[in-house]
């Protein structure tokens, strides 16, 4: 991580999120299976499989307007997360084997760590979102 550090991946998620428009939503969204199979494919990134998904959950949903209980800095720094990931030619080149993409990996596991309590919250929301019809969460005998 010579070429690459924490700080440079902060600047990178600070910038990101500043620049934030509605354009940039949709571009995250739109280019969603690419993003998950360069995760998928890429031993630096694949551990995050899960919380990609999830992060590309809650964009999702905030686009549609079912969730808009998350800051937009911290919906700015998810895009920025997510599109970071595209870029052949980022802080380390991707075309670098194995050293390519663990920038990519520095940018996203600061990302998960910047909006870990919003993510908490938006999977507390999702889970509350899939209770039973009609049944009590609060009375254990139904």
């Amino acid at each position: 991580m010579l070429f690459f550090s924490k700080n440079r991946a902060k600047h990178v998620l600070e910038e990101g999120a500043a620049e934030l428009d509605e354009e940039k939503l949709q571009k995250t969204l739109s280019n969603r299976q690419r993003i998950v199979k360069m995760v998928t494919d890429n031993a630096s990134l694949s551990p995050y499989i899960s919380q990609v998904g999830t992060l590309f959950n809650l964009v999702q949903d905030y686009v549609k307007g079912e969730y808009r209980e998350v800051p937009w800095w911290s919906l700015g720094s998810i895009t920025t997360a997510l599109l970071y990931i595209l870029m052949p030619m980022d802080a380390l080149p991707d075309l670098i084997p194995i050293a390519g993409y663990l920038d990519d990996a520095v940018v996203l596991k600061l990302c998960l760590d910047m909006v870990s309590k919003d993510l908490t919250k938006y999977l507390q929301f999702k889970q509350q979102g899939q209770s039973p019809v009609g049944r009590s969460t609060n009375n254990p005998e139904t």
